[in-house]
């Protein structure tokens, strides 16, 4: 009796650790960074394509405009097709900590985008210094609650190389914000126009960053398979 006991003590113990690795299993919900990071991409390319048609044909050319707006309205798109989907995928695994990073990550990015629209509506029209820091700081509407979401992000997959990005990130994007360093943008087919600096690393962060993000969390974990130590565990139990 005593034996059987323990035996259903181990396998509950046992049952308990496999569980615990899969809610550090975040495998399934990286491509989901990957697919953010794609979509930024996507939407920074038709920007470019954008910015070459007014270049070349002028900035009334419709088109320009078309092409602006399709990469605006593909973020938007594909952010709920990615959160609808990979919420479904998150619910199937049981893990609680993916499915939590899927909320947050979708009330930043559609919250940031809603607010980044109506802050440009109400924006008064002008040329003086008071509309240019205004439309400056535009962009901290979309890049603070990113820094957030990525502190919490390494918070949440126990993951100190996000975490220390992030703030490493921060600082660097700060100065370069307040030094309001501009850059050459949007140069193709002819001179663009300047965008600042700090802006740019946004989109780089916004594309490259997530997709590189995604891969990190797929190839770099803290455990084994999950299957490989429920075999060694269970096959040491039975050895017992």
């Amino acid at each position: 009796m005593d034996q059987k006991l323990e035996s259903a003590i181990n396998d509950v113990a046992l049952i308990k650790k496999v569980l615990e690795k899969t809610q550090r299993d975040f495998s399934k919900v990286s491509v989901y960074f990957i697919g953010i990071g794609i979509l930024h991409l996507t939407a920074w390319l038709l920007e470019e394509i954008s910015y070459f048609i007014r270049n070349r044909y002028g900035y009334g050319y419709s088109m320009a405009s078309a092409f602006w707006w399709g990469g605006r309205i593909l973020l938007m798109a594909g952010y709920g097709v990615l959160f609808f989907y990979f919420m479904k995928k998150a619910k199937m695994t049981g893990n609680e900590i993916c499915e939590s990073m899927v909320k947050v990550w979708m009330v930043v990015l559609i919250g940031s985008g809603i607010l980044g629209w109506l802050y440009m509506v109400l924006l008064p029209s002008g040329n003086s210094d008071k509309v240019t820091v205004l439309w400056r700081c535009r962009e901290l509407i979309e890049v603070l609650p990113v820094i957030f979401a990525l502190f919490m992000t390494g918070i949440m997959t126990r993951r100190r190389p996000v975490t220390v990005f992030t703030a490493i990130y921060s600082i660097f994007y700060f100065v370069m914000f307040v030094s309001m360093k501009e850059v050459p943008y949007g140069t193709w087919g002819g001179v663009g126009t300047l965008s600042s600096a700090s802006g740019v690393c946004m989109q780089y962060l916004m594309s490259i960053g997530m997709i590189v993000l995604g891969i990190y969390l797929k190839w770099n974990r803290k455990e084994t398979s999950i299957l490989k130590d429920f075999e060694v565990d269970y096959g040491n139990k039975c050895d017992t």
